[in-house]
């Protein structure tokens, strides 16, 4: 197995391992829902914590699935001239859009370290209900979903400049394709 595969292996393992262990926040949102609805018709307590606990669950499951999606290019793109073009010209648009998605990317995750950095240096708490929750956890999803997300998309330049070059390689996604024997 070459280097490059071996790479690309390791890396898209680690995007489906945090798809997987983050659909599992599902589970969380549905039991504080759950909680929730009995609380608050059943029993005619609702609670002080369950919406906003949701909602950090649910922000938290959008940002960390970024990687596990582009991994497996389920992210909407406009594909009808894309497809229409030969294999290496399709690479060319790739390493341009992901070269592009990574400057940006490189600039978010500046800004998410110093929203995150910020929000745990002044112990900063959620002003939505009397609860109050520390708000630097969710907050340093970000940054971490980021970096997840640029990891991700190192991969697919290194496989679109591969594919540009004329490079063959054992592509371990292409693997996937292939029926088990």
């Amino acid at each position: 197995m070459s280097k490059v595969t071996r790479y690309l292996r390791v890396q898209d393992g680690l995007s489906d391992w945090v798809g997987r262990a983050t659909s599992w926040l599902t589970l969380g949102i549905i039991g504080v829902l759950i909680f929730e609805v009995v609380a608050r018709y059943i029993l005619n307590a609702p609670t002080i914590w369950g919406h906003e606990l949701s909602t950090m669950f649910f922000g938290a499951l959008s940002i960390l699935a970024g990687s596990y999606t582009l991994r497996h290019q389920g992210h909407v793109r406009s594909d009808v001239v894309y497809r229409l073009l030969p294999d290496r010209a399709q690479a060319f648009c790739d390493v341009v859009v992901f070269t592009l998605a990574l400057v940006v990317l490189a600039i978010v995750l500046q800004m998410a370290v110093d929203f995150a950095y910020h929000a745990w240096n002044i112990g900063e708490f959620s002003n939505r209900s009397v609860w109050r929750p520390p708000l630097w956890p969710i907050k340093a999803t970000i940054p971490l979903a980021v970096a997840l997300l640029m990891l991700q998309c190192l991969a697919e330049l290194v496989r679109a400049a591969l594919r540009l070059a004329g490079v063959t390689f054992q592509d371990p996604r292409s693997d996937e394709d292939e029926p088990e024997q």
